[in-house]
């Protein structure tokens, strides 16, 4: 049946326009990303204006590089439209040519006012050097949709999160991956082949991605869970590709809107993906950390807890080893430890904090302390680290761009000590901060009793 209100297409700039119902907007394209999509009347919108959904090809890996993605020249096309269908032409490059991007992008509406998003995405070599591709362990190197649902993240952290989990369908089988924050096997190399579904969930409309016959795809969840990347894998045995003149690469899929009772049934019966030796990752939480609680205690707020994560800044992986030492703690038997079998550099790191991650916003002027019981063995040196970003201060995903203040470096500690570190009052005020429990040399080190202060 037609709809008694016909779609129209609006063209906004070269790249970018709006899909009408009516007078209603019920998809935007900028930039050629998807930043507006209402699946049906009366539903809020499942895509954010901040994080859209890119209609070109990018690589997971270092996607910011201009020769890595696909979003130069941009171009958007109408081809086709009608009452319940419009049909658009999306076309990059990256920034040199060597490969071009073209998304044929469907808007189809139902009697009942239904919208779903069809995809048909190719990606083509062109002539010359080819296009190089390098491996990610985790997720397929490909990317041809990145999926961001609105509600999963929030910059002030004044909005509770939405979406507890989601939901990978294959056939009648279905697999749960909880909301946590862990690097995980659960949310990695997801196979999805035609007809399969991944969902996000479980809020009163939530979005689903069907792969379309024809695409064999790898996904992948964020560790933070705040978006999936869907892509194809290009790399073997982790070793750059080069994709020569000519190869093409293709994909499709559908972005739809499904009710909570739709989906319910599906979540409700889908085994709980299990994340593995991870959940023994020790949580970060505000307060003092005495590293007692780890991800598989049952006590453990998965969606509200953040890791310790691992670096190694110097020497051979081989040589360092970091564990959660149950046998060794400053007035308990629980520590963070850290080995270095011949010389190297590496620390724990705390990068969750600020209101990005749920934390009240840090005030203009303030003070940050650290505080940390520390001890040694051997030749190594210890310390702990305060970095953080301050509001506008460029980007901050680039970390060379931070302040940091660092106590001083201890070595041969037998016996437990404590260093603190306290900043000078902070403008602007940050936006994110991290702490870094810090070993360097040859020898081990232990933290315990870690607690960052607000001043």
């Amino acid at each position: 049946m037609t709809p008694r209100v016909p779609l129209r297409f609006q063209a906004t700039a070269r790249d970018g326009g709006r899909v009408l119902h009516g007078r209603k907007v019920v998809a935007g394209i900028k930039r050629l990303a998807l930043i507006h999509f209402v699946p049906q009347p009366g539903a809020s919108s499942l895509v954010g204006a901040d994080v859209g959904v890119p209609f070109y090809w990018r690589q997971y890996g270092n996607h910011q590089d201009p020769e890595r993605r696909m979003d130069f020249r941009r171009r958007l096309t109408l081809i086709e439209q009608s009452a319940t269908a419009i049909r658009l032409r999306a076309t990059g490059t990256t920034r040199s040519g060597s490969a071009r991007s073209t998304y044929a992008i469907t808007f189809r509406i139902d009697a009942r006012g239904r919208l779903q998003c069809e995809v048909e995405a190719v990606l083509t070599v062109s002539d010359g050097p080819g296009w190089l591709v390098t491996p990610h362990p985790h997720h397929g190197e490909a990317v041809f949709c990145t999926l961001w649902p609105t509600g999963v993240f929030s910059p002030t952290g004044k909005t509770p999160k939405r979406f507890d989990s989601c939901l990978v369908q294959r056939g009648d089988k279905g697999r749960r991956i909880l909301h946590h924050h862990l690097e995980s096997p659960d949310k990695q190399r997801i196979k999805l082949g035609p007809d399969d579904r991944f969902a996000w969930g479980l809020e009163e409309m939530n979005p689903q991605l069907t792969i379309v016959a024809g695409t064999r795809a790898e996904a992948g969840v964020c560790a933070y869970m705040w978006d999936t990347h869907f892509a194809l894998r290009v790399c073997r045995d982790q070793r750059d590709v080069v994709l020569k003149p000519g190869s093409e690469l293709r994909a499709a899929y559908v972005l739809a809107g499904k009710m909570r009772r739709q989906l319910a049934a599906d979540f409700n019966r889908a085994t709980i993906a299990s994340s593995g030796a991870a959940a023994a990752t020790p949580m970060y939480r505000r307060g003092l950390h005495t590293f007692k609680e780890t991800f598989r205690d049952a006590t453990a707020a998965g969606n509200t807890a953040w890791p310790w994560q691992r670096e190694i800044v110097a020497g051979r992986a081989a040589d360092v080893t970091f564990a959660r030492d149950t046998r060794v703690g400053c007035g308990d038997r629980t520590s963070l430890r850290i080995q270095h079998r011949h010389v190297a550099q590496s620390r724990w790191l705390a990068t969750t904090l600020g209101p990005a991650f749920g934390e009240p916003a840090f005030k203009r002027g303030g003070r940050l302390g650290l505080s940390a019981m520390v001890k040694t063995s051997g030749a190594a040196a210890a310390r702990i680290t305060l970095r953080w970003h301050g509001t506008g201060c460029g980007s901050v995903f680039d970390v060379a761009g931070y302040e940091t203040w660092s106590s001083e470096w201890i070595t041969q500690e037998k016996d437990w000590i404590e260093l603190l570190i306290e900043t000078s009052p902070l403008r602007p005020a940050p936006d994110r901060v991290h702490l870094l429990l810090e070993l360097k040399g040859r020898g081990t080190g232990w933290f315990d009793n870690v607690e960052l202060q607000r001043r």
